[in-house]
């Protein structure tokens, strides 16, 4: 289990958003119209509603930069909201809007406009994972490596060039962590690297810039790598900085942290001499739904982990407030609509609503019991059986099908196992125990597919 090994190893802080609630759910082409209509070097983007609509909030892009977010102006004599962007002939625009139709709200699917030209560009659609032949996958020229594609499983909501993906790790080669480049090169990371040419900016800070778009790559062969990380994100790059020692990602306590209001996930790995091991993880939270396929060069392994390719991500957050306990909802609404957090990262933390939800069940705190931590590091068993409740009914530990049949439990992991392929999932830290967890390995990885839900 990765998480374990990020805990000495990286100065990487888990993640978390704040925000207030929408409802995430899908829009209907039948809501609205939009457009973008381009007078001079002003683009106006607009969108007129066909329901009960009272704002409009528009999320743009030019040329791929930084993405925009504005609450868009209601023109009246247009009968529409609208939003004016300064632009050049030849820009690309790339935009989305989220809406609400009464009181849920709506996103829609990304679209681009090339200015001069004017031409809508109808988002990708997406394939299954299990599209892809496992006879097709290219064969890694480097011993030990896998080569990586990330696949778009938005169902149109997002275009291939606004998905994006970025591996940081150690090269176990030189010990020093590095991003992965499209040529599968390990490159180390630096203090520099963030005022480097090309380099992400929000909020006028720096920020590297190790992120690649689905569009630019269909395999990227990976070297071995301890303690590898992909963040995948959605619309908009992660901004995170790096040092000559290490990088920090996104930070849960920093309500200023420049990624509260992007959408992104991340999967972990190692790829060493025994091989690939990785997992996806629900530990931290859900940003959308992600699968995580895994192909050896023998022929006799083709597994796939991660939430079912059915499930929609604005359906797990209706599903989530339906199937959870009333103690567990307020962890899909805290941080919407970015996430749905760890019960850790919302009402269970010290001072919260549910700081002692587990008391009286054993002699651990709710921190601990969620955290892995005051000897259950140690005790990963014990911490597991807590979380199942199955703490009490020893006979049981290792019975899944008596996991979760009463309260005090960590119903939130509870919910990704009941949506996940084969019903594994990585719901706290210790869910490896009894191999619950949505963990891949082989000794000889020739492929490793990810694909990306909406």
């Amino acid at each position: 289990m990765f998480k374990k090994i990020y805990k000495t190893v990286s100065i990487f802080t888990v993640l978390l958003f704040m925000g207030l609630f929408l409802s995430g759910v899908s829009a209907k082409a039948a809501d609205y119209t939009s457009g973008v209509s381009v007078s001079g070097t002003t683009a106006t983007i607009w969108f007129k509603s066909n329901v009960s609509t009272t704002w409009v909030d528009v999320h743009y892009k030019i040329n791929s930069g930084t993405q925009q977010n504005f609450r868009m102006t209601y023109n009246s004599a247009a009968g529409r909201y609208e939003q004016n962007v300064t632009v050049a002939s030849g820009n690309v625009i790339s935009y989305a809007f989220t809406y609400n139709n009464g009181t849920p709200a709506y996103d829609t699917a990304w679209v681009d406009y090339t200015v001069g030209s004017g031409t809508t560009n109808p988002p990708t659609t997406s394939g299954s994972i299990y599209s892809i032949a496992a006879s097709s996958i290219p064969t890694p020229t480097v011993s030990g490596a896998v080569n990586v594609k990330v696949m778009n499983g938005t169902n149109g909501a997002y275009a291939d060039s606004n998905i994006y993906w970025g591996v940081l790790g150690i090269n176990p080669a030189t010990g020093k962590w590095c991003y992965l480049d499209l040529n599968g090169n390990l490159v180390p990371i630096s203090n520099a690297l963030n005022d480097a040419t090309g380099h992400l900016t929000k909020n006028g800070v720096n920020y590297a810039n190790i992120y690649h778009k689905v569009s630019e790559a269909n395999w990227v062969q990976m070297p071995k790598i301890t303690s590898g990380r992909m963040f995948l994100s959605v619309g908009s790059p992660c901004y995170i900085k790096t040092y000559d020692t290490g990088f920090a990602g996104p930070n849960v306590d920093n309500t200023t942290d420049p990624n509260r209001d992007v959408y992104f996930d991340f999967v972990e790995f190692t790829v060493n001499d025994t091989g690939y091991h990785g997992n996806t993880t629900r530990v931290d939270g859900f940003g959308f739904p992600i699968q995580h396929r895994l192909v050896n060069k023998a022929g006799n392994y083709d597994k796939t982990v991660g939430e079912l390719e059915s499930e929609t991500r604005s359906g797990i957050f209706t599903k989530y407030q339906s199937e959870v306990p009333t103690e567990f909802k307020s962890l899909a609404t805290v941080q919407a609509p970015y996430r749905i957090v760890a019960p850790i990262h919302g009402s269970f933390a010290v001072g919260g609503a549910n700081a002692n939800y587990f008391a009286g069940y054993s002699s651990y705190s709710t921190q601990d019991i969620l955290l892995g931590t005051n000897g259950l590091q140690q005790n990963p068993q014990i911490c597991a059986a807590i979380n199942r409740h199955v703490y009490t009914d020893t006979a049981n530990w290792n019975n899944p099908t008596a996991y979760y049949k009463a309260s005090p439990a960590n119903y939130y992991a509870k919910f990704w196992h009941d949506h996940s392929i084969n019903s594994l999932a990585y719901g706290f830290c210790y869910d490896d125990v009894n191999q619950q967890a949505a963990y891949l390995e082989v000794g000889d990885p020739k492929g490793l597919i990810i694909r990306v839900g909406w």
